[in-house]
């Protein structure tokens, strides 16, 4: 019997993640007090956390041993969310199928936009469907898995949310004091806190660099991009060069913004918003940042060259920047802090159903191996340094019998 005690919170938003139309017959990459947790469903989840990385930061798979990192956080999180199925079954919890129906509406409504960042009302249940086959899923199948996140929800709802105490404003100002020091840099209270709690200090200190992201200057510009790849070919990469020159000359010519965006731009989740983006000082490539702080509101830059491709800018908007107090971010602290407390029972109510589970897993890492044998290394380092200290105990021992004998 193998226990887990740690495992992700639970995604409980309802998607597209697991596909429920398996085959009796489909190998289990875990159990959960028997019942298996598909290697189908496993894969299909798999893929989709490898499919968000790669289109939004794919250079952390590039990272030793990303994969099987996010592959062994995805089996804790589908392990995880059968512990809930169960806890939910266990307490027949009830769900309307107003409230299923209600769940795939909302569901439908995000299929909408079509793949090139339109609105498609029209094409919604047709994508929908498509995303429905790609997952090898029914609609049946698929309305029952929203039956059973409605029931873990309402189920962490009785059992989590209303047993966690509100939020007094002293933790509040608490926060806000370690905010505060990360934010003016203040040596000697950041050396205490990291001292009485180095937890604490980095929560203080990822929420001041997050503040100064949102209080820095900032630039809203349109924005047209046009690829270039460093094993692209030469000639190809030539091509996109005179093509932006191209749309310069079209944009200095009369064409509106928007139109050139929609026309040219290679960046197809920037669509929706009509190719608009906020910039923050700092934070984009040198090469755009110089040109987005520098150019005044209504201009159009020059193609502008970055190691992934070619880059127009127009200038839309300008924000100098902001000073905050306690006062400004009081609320947003409140429900971050209610928010962890929250988290935290809910992980604490999580381990404690894996603690009572039979859990066996049968899906394997290559990290594991490297794991495995860094744990090994350490134990045999550990092993050595007691036999070391334990002879060096054992001889200085030697030496007092000696001496006392002597006496």
């Amino acid at each position: 019997m193998n226990k887990m005690n740690k495992f992700l919170l639970p995604v409980l938003g309802v998607f597209l993640a697991t596909g429920l139309q398996a085959k009796v017959m489909d190998a289990s990459v875990a159990t959960v007090n028997g019942r298996p947790v598909l290697s189908s469903e496993f894969d299909t989840y798999y893929d989709g956390v490898i499919e968000q990385y790669q289109a939004a930061a794919p250079q952390i798979l590039e990272q030793p041993y990303a994969k099987d990192m996010l592959g062994k956080e995805v089996l804790r999180e589908l392990i995880s969310k059968e512990l809930l199925y169960q806890a939910a079954e266990e307490a027949k919890i009830q769900v309307k199928d107003s409230e299923v129906d209600s769940g795939l509406a909302e569901i439908k409504a995000r299929f909408a936009i079509d793949d090139t960042g339109k609105q498609d009302p029209k094409g919604a249940e047709k994508r929908f469907n498509e995303a429905l086959k790609k997952q090898h899923m029914t609609l049946k199948s698929y309305k029952n898995k929203i039956k059973k996140d409605i029931s873990v929800k309402k189920l962490l709802e009785a059992q989590v949310q209303a047993s966690v105490k509100p939020v007094e404003e002293a933790d509040v100002k608490a926060l806000y004091a370690n905010v505060e020091a990360a934010l003016k840099n203040k040596t000697k209270a950041l050396k205490k806190l990291e001292k009485e709690d180095p937890a604490k200090l980095r929560e203080a200190q990822l929420i001041a660099a997050k503040l100064k992201q949102l209080t820095a200057e900032q630039v809203r510009v349109g924005h047209i991009y046009l690829a270039v790849t460093k094993d692209m070919p030469a000639e190809e990469a030539k091509k996109k060069e005179e093509l932006a020159k191209q749309i310069k000359k079209e944009l200095d010519g009369g064409m509106d913004f928007s139109a050139a965006v929609k026309k040219y731009t290679e960046d197809k989740t920037a669509l929706a918003s009509g190719g608009d983006m906020i910039l923050i000082k700092g934070i984009a490539p040198k090469e755009v940042d110089n040109a987005a702080f520098t150019l005044a509101v209504g201009k159009v830059s020059a193609p502008i060259k970055t190691e992934v491709g070619w880059h127009i800018i127009k200038v839309k908007e300008k924000r100098a920047e902001k000073e905050i107090g306690y006062e400004d971010i009081a609320q947003d602290l409140a429900q971050y802090v209610a928010q962890n407390k929250i988290q935290t029972a809910m992980m604490e109510y999580v381990n404690g159903l894996a603690d009572k589970a039979d859990i066996k897993v049968t899906k394997t890492f290559e990290v594991d191996k490297v794991i495995e044998a860094e744990a090994a290394k350490r134990a045999a380092e550990e092993a050595k340094k007691e036999g070391e200290k334990s002879a060096k105990e054992e001889k200085t021992d030697k030496k007092e019998v000696k001496q006392e004998e002597k006496k």
